[in-house]
């Protein structure tokens, strides 16, 4: 519709133009026939004066008067220098008019001179005519007549608006016609412009044309065909398209798709949990919804290049991601599918810490168990105090092979498991896993101090939290020196239970502190071995303490002890 307007704005300019171009000529034109025809009656009425003075023998001035008396004429007498002999108007009116325009021509040797100007002496436009008088050939004076425009101008202005009126009409005339023409022109463009706009705007629904016209008839059918055909298409298109995606999103990987200009178009759910994302946006570029550097920089580079798999680890949610990204050369388009890969990175690293870790814990009391009894077997069972000996080895070792497994069942429970949320007293819970370790606590001579309300009641989980304490109390009571001292503290802060235990042992180094809570890891293999460790109790501290939504942290100094402190929310 603008494209039409400005066609019809042009044909209106272009005519205006004409109209007003016309019009100035035609008004240049009748001016000048007008002062034409009065120029030529002044200088008639000039000549015949100059013979009426060449004939009369009377005073010039006097005949001068006569001649206009009864009009607005004006006759100036002048020398053939062009200086005032007399006027008309005013008889004692002097001074040169020599470069007056009429007489400046008539000075040049033309036979007459004409000027419409302002007459300074009148105070009025007046249309001037000179007429040299001659003898021998020579100019002997000048007469010049005068006469006011307002005399027959406005009777020429009455005639020029009847002009004006004729030619307006005209050219509105030709305009109604030439606009006429196009629009003739144009019909089907209106007609059919408007329907193609509405199919594009929206062609799920259906448009229809209901002129009729015998010229455009076919055309008119054939424009509602196609909008029917256009609005099957998009139906059957938006309906595939709806299931496709609603297929995408509820995939087990993350899928996301940009288009052409940049923008996230598709993102599914699994993708938005991967990433741990809040505001989803689509339709915005991609780089303000994912906001992952790593993802960022693959799909740029994805770009120029057609696939690219690679696997990367978040930023937010730390998580194992395998992504590949694919670029669409011929739509633009990049669709990307990230596959989690941090469950089985965990069971490959659980895999490899059992093989490696859990082989040898299990082998060397086992291998303590046959060396002892085919020992006995071998006669050694015969003596009572050798007997005796033997069988508290296999037995401790029996013991540490049990722990070893249950620590290991522990360590690969389920944690979707949906335990009971039950009132834990902290002080009865501590208490009592100290008088556990009674012996080793009595054998290495240490001093256990817990500090806490004896009253505080804490809900918690406690299939979850009573492994925690246990393995923070004994790994102090491990890792403590002979004659130390531990120290287990607790209390309530804004809903938090803050649980901590001290001990005076060997302490961890920084670079080791990172890996402290590593299955199987032991800062001291030989001493922990030794003292029944296994490198699993600082595991189930973190792995627990996350599943009940807290944080296990480590303050510590070699040779100088170590402190775990455990924070947990309230259930």
């Amino acid at each position: 519709m603008d494209k039409k307007k400005r066609v019809y704005n042009g044909w209106l300019i272009g005519l205006l133009l004409l109209f007003f171009t016309s019009w100035q000529f035609i008004s240049n034109f009748y001016d000048q026939q007008v002062l034409t025809q009065h120029e030529d009656f002044l200088q008639q009425k000039a000549y015949s004066f100059i013979r009426l003075t060449t004939d009369e023998k009377e005073d010039f001035a006097e005949i001068a008067t006569d001649y206009v008396e009864d009009s607005d004429e004006r006759i100036t007498q002048l020398t053939n220098h062009g200086e005032i002999l007399f006027d008309t108007f005013d008889a004692e009116l002097s001074g040169s008019r020599s470069q007056r325009p009429e007489i400046k021509a008539v000075l040049e040797g033309n036979p007459s001179g004409t000027s419409v100007r302002m007459s300074p002496t009148l105070d009025q436009e007046l249309l001037y005519v000179a007429i040299p008088i001659k003898q021998n050939g020579d100019i002997i004076e000048i007469i010049r007549m005068a006469e006011p425009t307002q005399n027959f101008l406005p009777d020429a202005k009455q005639m020029k608006q009847a002009i004006l009126l004729v030619n307006f009409v005209f050219w509105l005339i030709l305009t109604v016609i030439i606009f006429s023409i196009l629009r003739r022109r144009n019909r089907p463009v209106e007609t059919i412009l408007p329907v193609i706009k509405q199919i594009i705007k929206d062609p799920q629904q259906q448009k229809m044309i209901m002129q009729r016209s015998s010229e455009w008839e076919e055309l008119y059918q054939n424009i509602n065909v196609l909008s029917e055909q256009m609005s099957h298409t998009y139906y059957a298109l938006s309906t595939s398209e709806k299931q496709f995606y609603t297929l995408l999103n509820e995939l087990m990987v993350g899928v996301f798709i940009v288009d052409e200009n940049g923008n996230l178009v598709f993102i599914n759910k699994t993708l938005i949990e991967q990433f741990n994302l809040t505001q989803i946006e689509l339709n915005q570029p991609f780089a303000t919804v994912i906001t992952d550097p790593q993802m960022v920089q693959m799909i740029y580079q994805t770009r120029d290049s057609n696939v690219v798999s690679k696997e990367i680890r978040t930023t937010t949610s730390q998580r194992l991601l395998d992504v590949t990204i694919r670029a669409f050369k011929d739509s633009g388009r990049i669709f990307g599918v990230t596959y989690d890969m941090t469950r089985i990175a965990q069971l490959e690293k659980l895999q490899n810490d059992f093989v490696g870790n859990v082989s040898h814990e299990l082998k060397t009391p086992i291998t303590s168990l046959i060396g002892f009894t085919e020992t006995l077997l071998d006669g050694a069972k015969d003596d009572p105090q050798t007997l005796e000996s033997f069988l508290k080895i296999m037995q401790k070792d029996a013991y540490r092979l049990q722990s070893l497994v249950q620590e290991i069942i522990q360590t690969s429970k389920n944690t979707d498991v949906n335990y009971v949320t039950t009132s834990v007293n902290v002080a009865d819970l501590a208490n009592k896993i100290v008088d556990d370790y009674a012996a080793v606590i009595q054998e290495k001579h240490l001093n256990v101090i817990i500090t806490g309300p004896e009253e505080l009641v804490f809900n918690t989980k406690i299939e979850l939290f009573k492994p925690i304490c246990k393995n923070l109390i004994e790994n102090a009571i491990h890792y403590a020196s002979s004659e130390g001292k531990i120290d287990i503290t607790f209390y309530q802060e804004n809903d938090h239970l803050i649980f901590s235990v001290q001990d005076d042992g060997i302490g961890i180094k920084q670079q080791e502190q990172e890996r402290i809570f590593e299955r199987f890891y032991r800062v001291d293999k030989a001493r922990s071995r030794n003292s029944g460790g296994n490198g699993l109790g600082l595991a189930i501290v973190k792995d627990y303490s996350e599943i009940l939504g807290g944080k296990v942290q480590i303050d510590s100094y070699p040779g100088v002890g170590s402190t775990f402190t455990v924070t947990l929310p309230s259930l």
